[in-house]
C-alpha cells in the first residue's frame, strides 16, 4: 500500500512539472474520442502566469461534468487526471451510460441544446449536443473509422477547442454562398464520406448548393403536374457572362451565382442596364440566371417540417420590389390544397426532404408564380418559431431512433435467440448421445438410417407440436415406446453387436445430424 502511494506521489510530481508538459508534442495530452477537451486559454494571457497559480487559475483544473462526461482542462486527457490527484476523472461517472452526439450547424442565436440535450433514444442512449457554425468546424474522415470533428471557436472571450465523433447531424446553415470564404462544400463532402446521417440528408444538401440545379428539378415537377397545378416562373440560364448579349423582354431580374436573401439580385429595365450587370458578372466568374419580373402584390411561403404545414404571406410596406428588403408585414394563412400540393411535390426531391419550404409570388394579375425552393437551411419566421424548433428537434429524435439499434439485453428477448441457443445446445447433445433420440432397427443397414425432417421438433424445449408427416415417418421407422423400453432396446442392440458395428453406427448418426443442422 505504501509503494502504491509513493508511486502516485511520484506521478503527481512528474506530470505537474511544467518542463515535462511543455516538451511534449502538440496534441499528445489530448483526450480520446469519447472525451471532449475544452481548452479555455484566454487570449493575451502569458502562459507563465497560468502555471504560477495552479490553485487559483481554472486552466489547470480538471472538472468533470457528471451529465455529459466531458472534461475541461488546460491539458486534458489521462495525464491531467493524474496531476489533479484523481486518476478516474476522465472516466464516465455512470459506466452504463451511452451517449449519442448530435452536431448542430447553426448560428449561436438559437441554443439547440435546450431542445435536444438529455433526451433518450430507446431509453438506452443519452443525447449530447455540439453546436457550431461551418466556419468553426474542421474534420477528418476515414472510410472505416468514420468522422472526427474539431470545433475551434470563442465563447465569452475564451477559446474553446473540442474534438468528438458525431452520430447525427442537423444543418440549419447554408453551406455555400457568394460571400468570400463562405464555401463549405468540402465539409459537407467529408461528412458524407463518413456516412453521418443527417436532417436533411447530406445528398440533398449537396444538390441544393446551386440554385439552377435545384430549379431544374422544379422544371421536371412542372412537366409532370402541369403549369396550372405547379406554376413556375420563366427563367433563362447563362453559364457565364459571355453568353449574355441581351434579353428578349424587359423588365427582368438578374441573379448572379448562388446568392441568398436578396443578395446579387438586380432589376433591369432596359438593354443598357442589362449590359451594366453583365460587366459585374464578368468579375465574379459565376453563372447568371434571368427571370421575368413579376409585379407582386405579396410573397407566399409554404413550409413543411415533418408532417406539419404552415403558410405565410408577406406584404412589403416600404414599396421595395424585394419583399424581404425593408419593412414588410407577415401574416400566417391557412394552408390550401394547392399550396400543400406544391410543398409535397418538392419534398420528394433528391430522395426526400424532411424540412422544405416553397417560395412564390402572387402577382397583381392574380396569378401565382413559384420562384424558389429552400431546404433545411430555411430561416424560421412568424410568431410560432418556438413551435417550429420543437418540431425540428422531434424530427431529429425520430430519425436518430430509426437509425440507432437498441442495446442488446443480456437475457434472450426474442424467440429467434432462444431457438438458436436450443439448436446449438441440442446439436452437441445429440452428437454425444445419438441413441437416445433416434431408434435404429437391428435388421436395417446403417446407410438407411432416416434423418429428421425440418418440421419435426428438435427438442423437448420446443413448444411447436410435430407435424403429421413427421409423425407418420417416425411411426414407419419404429413404433412409439416409453423411455424405459427405448433404453432396453438400445441396450440389447449394443450387446448383440460388436464394437466395430457400434462405432460405425455412431459415425453414421453423427453424419446425419451434421447434414441436418
Amino acid at each position: 500500500m505504501s509503494s502504491m502511494q509513493n508511486a502516485m506521489n511520484f506521478l503527481k510530481r512528474r506530470f505537474s512539472d511544467t518542463n515535462f508538459n511543455s516538451n511534449l508534442p502538440n496534441g499528445y495530452l489530448e483526450s480520446d474520442d469519447d472525451v471532449s477537451v475544452t481548452s479555455s486559454v484566454s487570449r493575451g494571457t502569458p502562459q507563465k502566469q497560468q502555471i504560477a497559480q495552479p490553485g487559483i487559475n481554472q486552466q489547470n483544473k480538471t472538472n468533470v461534468n457528471p451529465q455529459s462526461g466531458q472534461v475541461s482542462s488546460s491539458t486534458g486527457g489521462f495525464f491531467a487526471s493524474l496531476a489533479s490527484g484523481n486518476p478516474l476523472a476522465v472516466l464516465k461517472v455512470d459506466g452504463n451510460e451511452q451517449i449519442k452526439t448530435v452536431l448542430v450547424v447553426d448560428e449561436q442565436h438559437t441554443d439547440w441544446s435546450k431542445y435536444l440535450k438529455g433526451r433518450k433514444i430507446h431509453n438506452d442512449y443519452t443525447v449530447r449536443v455540439e453546436q457550431a457554425e461551418f466556419s468553426e468546424l474542421s474534420l477528418s474522415s476515414h472510410s472505416v473509422n468514420g468522422v472526427t470533428v474539431d470545433i475551434n471557436c470563442y465563447r465569452n472571450g475564451n477559446k474553446v477547442v473540442r474534438s468528438f465523433k458525431p452520430d447525427f447531424l442537423l444543418v440549419r446553415q447554408t453551406p455555400r454562398s457568394m460571400a468570400q470564404g463562405e464555401d463549405f462544400r468540402n465539409l459537407v463532402i467529408g461528412l458524407k464520406y463518413g456516412g453521418i446521417p443527417s436532417v436533411n440528408s447530406l445528398h440533398s444538401q449537396f444538390n441544393f448548393m446551386d440554385k439552377p440545379w435545384t430549379f431544374s428539378q422544379l422544371i421536371r415537377i412542372q412537366k409532370r403536374l402541369g403549369p396550372e397545378k405547379f406554376p413556375l416562373v420563366e427563367q433563362t440560364y447563362y453559364p457565364s457572362h459571355k453568353q449574355m448579349l441581351t434579353s428578349s423582354h424587359f423588365p427582368v431580374v438578374l441573379k448572379i451565382g448562388h446568392a441568398h436573401r436578396g443578395m446579387a439580385k438586380f432589376k433591369v429595365e432596359n438593354h443598357y442596364e442589362f449590359q451594366d450587370v453583365v460587366s459585374v458578372a464578368a468579375l465574379t466568374n459565376a453563372y447568371v440566371v434571368s427571370e421575368t419580373f413579376i409585379d407582386s402584390a405579396y410573397d407566399i411561403r409554404v413550409q413543411k417540417i415533418g408532417g406539419n404545414y404552415k403558410s405565410y404571406i408577406r406584404t412589403s410596406i416600404s414599396k421595395n420590389w424585394k419583399a424581404n428588403t425593408g419593412s414588410a408585414m407577415l401574416e400566417e394563412t391557412p394552408v390550401t390544397e394547392r399550396h400543400k400540393l406544391w410543398v409535397d411535390a418538392c419534398s420528394e426531391m433528391f430522395g426526400g426532404l424532411d424540412i422544405v419550404a416553397v417560395k412564390a409570388v402572387h402577382g397583381k394579375d392574380g396569378r401565382d408564380y413559384i420562384i424558389e425552393v429552400v431546404d433545411c437551411s430555411m430561416p424560421l419566421i412568424g410568431e410560432r418559431q418556438e413551435e417550429d424548433r420543437r418540431m425540428i428537434s422531434d424530427l431529429v429524435m425520430q430519425r436518430m431512433t430509426a437509425c440507432t439499434r437498441p442495446r442488446p439485453d443480456h437475457t434472450p428477448s426474442t424467440a429467434a435467440s432462444v431457438y438458436g441457443r436450443n439448436y446449438s445446445s441440442q446439436n452437441t447433445s445429440r452428437e454425444m448421445t445419438p441413441q437416445r433420440n433416434v431408434q435404429v432397427p437391428q435388421n436395417r443397414p446403417n446407410h438407411a438410417i432416416p434423418s429428421c425432417p425440418p418440421s419435426a421438433p428438435l427438442s423437448s424445449h420446443s413448444s411447436e407440436p410435430p407435424s403429421p408427416t413427421a409423425t407418420r415417418r417416425s411411426n414407419s421407422v419404429s413404433e412409439p415406446s416409453s423411455p424405459g423400453g427405448d433404453r432396453e432396446r438400445i441396450r440389447s442392440t449394443t450387446v448383440s453387436e460388436d464394437e466395430e458395428s457400434k462405432a460405425e453406427k455412431i459415425r453414421s448418426l453423427r453424419q446425419s445430424f451434421a447434414n441436418l443442422f
